[in-house]
């Protein structure tokens, strides 16, 4: 047994050993969205052949190959329950962070409490506190409105009021190894509420191995990015300019119409050229 093959059948035996022992399958459905990591639990699914819907969600802003799976492959496709338009008008674009958006937020809505200017100004006993960036120019009036209400109404709330009316419970595709507040939130694969998570502490090699052995396909934009998302998030941040240069050109312009304002105090490039994948 070669090096792929183990670690391809130790992936596989973690997710028999999970989804045999921590869930009734005819209770869950699969948050799918087309990524690497859901499209594994996908095919496990379907190899298995288990009773579970597979849900998936249309933000408007997925690679063309990443939607293209959705529609393929999901028995229901969701949208947004608010657009990006209402959601940036309302709350505001998404820029740093999600965590130091959130008091930026409260701050740009007049919340002066202790715990928010702690977070705005730092200083001691602060566990958290913005960047100098953002921090001057929250302090000044310059910020444009911020917050990361949008992952709220394009992602989690439909699929949170498909699951209620359904009576299911999500299948999520996470990761801990994807950031630091993953890893520190994530230290089970089933949580209180039900979620289940059965990838949580797959490192790459298993994941990977799984996609080799079991001949996974993959589509070509991974040649180019890690991780997809939304196209053009600001939280993508290192990752946003490369993906600004594989996506159409109707496709780069939307989340430059979205997105300018935090670009520009991020200094994300986005006159760049294009690369030719379509």
């Amino acid at each position: 047994m070669n090096d792929i093959e183990e670690l391809a059948l130790f992936g596989l035996a973690k997710l028999d050993l999970r989804f045999n022992t921590k869930i009734d399958p005819e209770e869950y459905y699969l948050s799918y969205s087309g990524g690497n990591d859901s499209h594994l639990l996908y095919w496990y699914i379907k190899y298995r052949n288990l009773p579970i819907t597979i849900v998936a969600l249309n933000t408007y802003r997925e690679h063309i190959e990443i939607k293209d799976r959705m529609y393929n492959n999901a028995d229901v496709v969701l949208t947004p329950t608010k657009s990006f338009e209402w959601i940036n008008e309302h709350y505001g674009m998404p820029c740093f962070s999600k965590q130091q958006d959130e008091y930026i937020k409260r701050y740009q809505n007049g919340n002066r409490s202790e715990n928010t200017m702690r977070a705005i100004n730092g200083g001691e006993g602060s566990k958290f506190q913005l960047n100098q960036t953002a921090k001057r120019l929250v302090l000044s009036g310059e910020l444009h409105k911020v917050s990361g209400e949008c992952c709220k109404y394009t992602k989690k709330e439909p699929l949170r009021l498909w699951g209620k009316k359904n009576n299911k419970l999500p299948i999520i595709g996470i990761r801990r190894s994807e950031s630091m507040t993953r890893k520190a939130k994530y230290q089970t694969c089933l949580n209180k509420k039900g979620t289940f998570s059965p990838l949580y502490d797959l490192p790459d090699q298993v994941v990977n191995a799984m996609y080799i052995y079991f001949k996974l396909d993959r589509v070509n934009i991974y040649n180019y990015v890690d991780r997809t998302g939304c196209i053009g998030c600001p939280y993508g941040k290192r990752n946003t300019e490369l993906e600004l240069s594989c996506v159409t050109p109707n496709q780069k312009q939307y989340a430059i119409d979205s997105f300018k304002k935090s670009y520009d105090v991020l200094g994300i490039e986005y006159i760049n050229e294009q690369l030719n994948l379509f």
